[in-house]
């Protein structure tokens, strides 16, 4: 009987430290933010787009006449498509970043994301404390309103093409960009059309590839087999339309390696050849054997853009993501990929009572100085620090009912009243990047192989644990009253 007194005692101080300290300590240490927005329905305010009616020719066109200066096609054939330097860096502030192809941008980024980054990536991305955002279309008020608060500002990489295409063109491409992506693609590719531009992952060191690209080694070792059984001519002629499709993402690959090997002044030199290059200068055989992936040991992945350049672009260096899943965890990663910039609710309310006793106390003082244009600057000062000193409760100021939260919003969620007021607090400097829930997923699984690769042996031997100490403990028991039974 002692014993399991003993034992409730026990489990009764671990439920309190578990489902008490433990979940209060993680509020202090994370506290609430907005939830996970995969539809980015606080963009629906500039505009909303009806992809319902999306003409797909049109949108080839568009993205041909818009897009080729600054962004590849590998996937397509088309050698107007693969004209850019893949080198090149696009400019922004101090720092710049390489444009990324475009290949897989319908698969990985929500449609909605993709057509209001194309319109004004600035407010896409939520970078509007740093770079200007687009003041087209707006009436005079907001216009002077905008242009004022881009005062200063450094101008993003990508220009907003508000006022340049109409929303109709913008549809047109987004549904160009569906309609060329794959199916499917690994995590691994995922991670590098996401993060790869400016993130590296020193812990890849290709030693997961046959991991990660088991489905398309397999199609390819099928496709291998049977070249070599029914010879180039009657392979080609035999090949189902999905076939025709891996060979070209395959060719491609193989375009994009042969680019990242060459020099600078190579590249300048051959970049035009190269994308003009057919399966039949490769060979067939080539391009397959290309497409194979085996895991080995070599270099890790590098970010696409010098370190330096990130630097200017963002204000800081971008770090390595090897160990980031278990620094964050991956339901706080996932939170930090939706969207970077959240800022804990609890703050954006402290911001705006902040900034409505700021508006109060420079009221203050601009009468101070009409009703006391001679004042001295000692008693200026000393009047001046006695206003400074006066706070929410002197002024009698509360939170304002949030009257401009959306339907989808938390009810204490209060950051359109925050913008509103030009009171929202900063968040990082990583750009909000737009990826659907399933690709933001593969992120997280590619992060979790790299870096944490035992973690699923780690979770089924936890289990294990708990049962060898059971069983221990009912060992024990069994043989202490064995032991004892006598005195007892």
């Amino acid at each position: 009987m002692r014993e399991l007194k003993i034992f409730v005692i026990v489990a009764f101080i671990i439920g309190v430290i578990y489902y008490g300290v433990e979940p209060l300590a993680h509020h202090a240490m994370h506290p609430e933010t907005a939830s996970s927005d995969y539809e980015f329905k606080d963009l629906e305010k500039y505009g909303k787009f009806d992809f319902s009616t999306a003409d797909i020719q049109a949108g080839k066109e568009s993205f041909m006449i818009n897009c080729t200066s600054c962004h590849t096609l590998n996937s397509q054939a088309e050698a107007d498509f693969n004209m850019r330097h893949p080198k090149t860096i696009q400019p922004a502030g101090n720092g710049g970043v390489v444009p990324p192809d475009l290949s897989n941008a319908g698969l990985i980024f929500n449609s909605n994301f993709l057509a209001h980054f194309i319109k004004d990536p600035v407010r896409a991305v939520s970078l509007e404390a740093k770079f200007a955002v687009s003041c087209d279309g707006l009436d005079e008020e907001q216009m002077a309103k905008c242009e004022s608060r881009n005062e200063g500002k450094e101008m993003y990489p990508m220009n907003a093409f508000n006022g340049i295409m109409s929303d109709e063109e913008i549809v047109n491409v987004v549904a160009y960009l569906k309609s060329i992506a794959p199916k499917s693609i690994s995590d691994k590719e995922v991670f590098l059309e996401a993060c790869n531009r400016c993130h590296g992952a020193d812990y890849d060191r290709g030693q997961y590839d046959s991991k990660f690209f088991a489905e398309s080694n397999k199609i390819a070792k099928d496709m291998l087999s049977r070249l070599e059984k029914d010879g180039s001519e009657n392979f080609l002629n035999s090949l189902s339309d999905s076939d025709k499709v891996f060979l070209n993402e395959s060719l491609s690959s193989l375009k994009a390696s042969e680019r990242a090997n060459l020099t600078e002044d190579e590249l300048n030199e051959q970049n035009n050849s190269i994308s003009e290059k057919t399966i039949e200068d490769y060979g067939v055989n080539v391009v397959l054997a290309h497409a194979l992936k085996e895991s080995g040991f070599g270099n890790g992945i590098e970010a696409l853009t010098d370190k330096e350049q990130i630097k200017g672009y963002l204000g800081n260096y971008a770090p390595d993501l090897s160990m980031m899943i278990r620094s964050k965890g991956a339901h706080e990663l996932s939170m930090f990929i939706n969207n970077p910039q959240k800022v804990p609710l609890i703050d954006i309310q402290k911001s705006i009572i902040n900034g409505l006793v700021q508006e109060k106390r420079k009221a203050d003082k601009d009468a101070v100085l009409q009703q006391n244009p001679d004042i001295d600057e000692k008693s200026k000062e000393k009047i001046f620090e006695e206003i400074d000193l006066r706070d929410a409760q002197y002024y009698k100021i509360s939170l304002p009912n949030n009257t401009t939260r959306d339907s989808w919003q938390k009810e204490d969620d209060y950051t359109n009243m925050a913008k509103d007021l030009g009171f929202m607090p900063f968040g990082k400097s990583m750009p909000r990047v737009g990826l659907t829930k399933e690709a933001e997923q593969q992120v997280v699984n590619y992060l979790e192989t790299i870096g944490d690769s035992k973690k699923s042996d780690r979770d089924s031997l936890g289990l294990w644990l708990i049962g060898f100490f059971v069983l221990l403990s009912i060992l024990a028991y069994m043989w202490k009253n064995k032991i004892w039974r006598d005195l007892h």
